[in-house]
């Protein structure tokens, strides 16, 4: 992620959020699992309705403290995550 410049955004449960995302990370402890509705894998293109993802992943938690790299281009949230989407 060095060189682009990263905007942190707290999630909130069944937000969607859709961008340039470097990486993803769960809030709370390891024994609290945050859960990711969808996750869609891939660089965004522009115009938007032109992205393809590359890998799609439903329903997956992740205990707290953990990270999910990008590139990923669309996310929903169904527990307390930091999004970090790169600032233009």
């Amino acid at each position: 992620m060095s060189g682009i410049v990263y905007a942190p955004i707290s999630s909130s449960v069944g937000q969607k959020i859709t961008g340039s995302i470097g990486k993803i990370l769960a809030l709370g402890s390891g024994s609290e699992p945050q859960t990711l509705s969808r996750v869609e894998f891939g660089a965004l293109t522009e115009p938007e309705s032109q992205f393809t993802a590359s890998s799609v992943i439903t329903s997956i938690d992740v205990p707290g403290g953990t990270t999910i790299d990008g590139p990923i281009a669309r996310v929903e949230c169904s527990g307390a995550f930091l999004v970090y989407v790169e600032k233009r």
